[in-house]
C-alpha cells in the first residue's frame, strides 16, 4: 500500500468520521438552543429536564440513522480491507 493511498484513506475516515456524528451533534445543538429558550422563558431552571430531553432526541436520531451510518462504515472498512488484502499479494 503505497503512502498516497494511506493517506487517502485517512482523509476519507476523518470525513466519515465527521459526516457521521454531523446528525447527531444537530439535533442535540438544536434541541439544547429550544430546551434552554424554553426554560429561560418559563423560569424552570431544572437541568436534569434539559438532559433528558437531549437525550431522548439523540436517541431518536440514531435509532432513525442507524441503518445508514451502519451501511456507510461497512462500505469503508470492507474498502479498506481490499485494499489491505491485495497489498500482500
Amino acid at each position: 500500500m503505497s503512502e498516497a493511498t494511506l493517506i487517502q484513506l485517512t482523509s476519507e475516515l476523518l470525513w466519515l468520521v465527521v459526516l457521521l456524528s454531523l446528525p447527531v451533534v444537530l439535533v442535540a445543538s438544536v434541541v439544547g438552543i429550544l430546551v434552554s429558550l424554553l426554560q429561560a422563558l418559563t423560569q424552570v431552571q431544572d437541568q436534569t429536564v434539559q438532559f433528558l430531553i437531549k437525550l431522548m432526541a439523540v436517541c431518536l436520531t440514531l435509532f432513525l440513522s442507524y441503518h445508514w451510518m451502519g451501511g456507510s462504515l461497512l462500505n469503508y472498512a470492507s474498502r479498506s480491507f481490499g485494499l489491505i488484502s491485495r497489498m500482500g499479494s
